[in-house]
């Protein structure tokens, strides 16, 4: 493993790149700020030690710069300080730390750390790999090119996992495409076969980050996950998924609403993926959904002027 070292005090750097050494790992060094920043965007690394208090740019605006040159690549962080105050913690954790390392630096605990940092950067490679690898008669749903369901579920299993252990968030979103069955009696199987996919076609469009994935369920419904979204993130998505599918303009005659195909989204963005795992979050959001079309109906009855493109995000 690549480390960069970003520390200003000599005997510091000295002693902290041997114990780097000693554990098998390759150490690049940076004496500020400026060079760590510079050195990250020309050559790379595969985990990165700073120290916050530094002349120049400290640790803080070295790591929240870094992070931002980064955007959607993930590197671990951690900081070395003599801080140990809640407040230093948090304001590391915000500004894009994954860990803390308090001075003096005992050399057992580095490895120890560098050997979770490992981790995560195996998972990452490993999900990378599931997404490159594997051939598409394993991945996609044969009807609609989104991945299948145990496809899915085996990606999703793996980025919560390195999302869990991140301290990140993550959002499910569970669609529906309205009154289809409806739509199937008076337009028959074929029709409905070819405005599946292309449904399927205007989810993919939505999903722009590379981490963004769409799947699809059982009974003609659609998952996505937006790992670390925010549930205004996850409504921005929503609005786009139900924008897209009805520029499709897919005439709809059984809709008496809109006149085309519209779909519906239960959704669920979870702030804690260590208190609750995919499998509840996905429940969670299938119930939404499912409280969501109940209610639909009673909405549509009354409120017949309005759009029934519905959301129901919620923080769990």
């Amino acid at each position: 493993m690549r480390v960069l070292l970003v520390e200003d005090d000599p005997v510091l750097r000295k002693e902290i790149s041997q114990y780097i050494i000693n554990a098998g790992h390759k150490v690049t060094i940076a004496e500020d700020g400026e060079t760590a920043v510079q050195m990250v965007e020309l050559n790379g690394t595969d985990l990165i030690i700073c120290d916050i208090g530094m002349p120049g740019l400290n640790g803080y605006e070295t790591v929240s710069i870094i992070r931002e040159e980064l955007a959607e690549h993930w590197i671990p962080i951690i900081f070395l300080t003599k801080r140990n105050k809640l407040e230093d913690y948090l304001k590391g954790f915000e500004v894009g730390a994954d860990d803390y390392l308090i001075k003096p630096v005992h050399e057992k605990v580095l490895t120890a750390k560098m050997n979770v940092m490992e981790r995560f950067i195996i998972m990452q490679q490993q999900l990378s790999e599931a997404l490159d690898s594997p051939e598409e008669s394993q991945m996609y749903d044969e009807q609609t090119l989104v991945y299948n369901k145990t496809y899915f579920e085996n990606l999703a299993s793996l980025q919560w996992s390195i999302l869990s252990r991140q301290n990140h968030s993550a959002s499910i979103l569970i669609i529906t495409i309205d009154g289809l069955n409806l739509y199937e009696e008076k337009y028959g199987s074929d029709i409905t076969s070819k405005t599946i996919q292309q449904v399927a076609r205007a989810l993919s469009s939505v999903t722009h980050r590379p981490g963004d994935f769409v799947g699809r369920l059982p009974d003609n419904r659609f998952v996505i996950m937006l790992p670390e979204s925010s549930k205004m993130g996850a409504e921005k998505v929503s609005i786009r998924i139900q924008q897209s599918v009805e520029a499709l303009q897919i005439e709809n005659k059984t809709s008496r609403v809109l006149g085309v195909i519209s779909a519906s989204i239960g959704g669920v963005c979870s702030l804690d993926l260590k208190k609750y795992t995919l499998e509840q979050t996905c429940d969670a959001a299938l119930i939404n959904l499912q409280t969501l079309i109940s209610d639909t109906a009673n909405a549509y009855l009354v409120t017949e002027q309005t759009s029934n493109r519905l959301n129901n995000l919620k923080l769990i």
